[in-house]
């Protein structure tokens, strides 16, 4: 066996310990469930391997997309804790890096990143990401909570966001991927 082997369940584990090192949860409103973290980048790489992805590199990611905006890594100490430049540089692809931008600035940043690096694998990571937000935030409302109850902006900021990702990922992301982004927003949409 080699390294790659290892890879997906050795991202496994230093994303799970990174983030429950900082007791990492899913926001929610107060006295709703808060699951530990782990759930959420379990559901990223879940929604990318469903999809028919088998790179074991991106599904390493997928476990790994928010260990440098969350918890101190930057893209040189990720590559060296996981031994692997590339989930390095995907995860670094969709990490916001600098938190003291106004929230507006930085998605406009994402996006124009993404735009810029037109790489499936960087999209695909991006837009399952953004489906597991979309799936927690439809449960949320489901159960009569507002979106500015469980995020900083309220639902038009939100809206804004993922009407501008789905003109990025519309066409460039797998079609399985894109059409299950496409129900999940619908369903956002249809509660506001």
């Amino acid at each position: 066996m080699n390294a790659i082997d290892f890879l997906v369940l050795n991202a496994m584990r230093l994303a799970e310990h990174a983030h429950r090192l900082r007791d990492h949860r899913r926001k929610a409103p107060p006295g709703e469930d808060r699951p530990a973290y782990f759930l959420h980048l379990s559901e990223v790489a879940w929604l990318l391997t469903d999809s028919g992805i088998r790179d074991e590199e991106l599904i390493a990611a997928a476990f790994l997309h928010d260990i440098i905006e969350d918890c101190g890594y930057n893209a040189q100490s990720l590559a060296e804790a996981i031994a692997n430049q590339r989930v390095a540089y995907l995860v670094a692809a969709v990490s916001e890096i600098d938190k003291g931008q106004s929230w507006e600035t930085r998605q406009q940043v994402y996006r124009e990143r993404l735009a810029t690096l037109n790489d499936p694998a960087i999209l695909a990571l991006s837009c399952a990401d953004k489906i597991s937000n979309l799936m927690d935030m439809n449960r949320l409302l489901a159960k009569g909570y507002p979106v500015d109850s469980f995020t900083r902006r309220g639902f038009e900021s939100q809206q804004a966001k993922f009407e501008a990702l789905d003109r990025l990922f519309q066409g460039r992301v797998f079609e399985r991927l894109y059409q299950r982004f496409t129900l999940a927003f619908m369903e956002f949409r249809a509660s506001g």
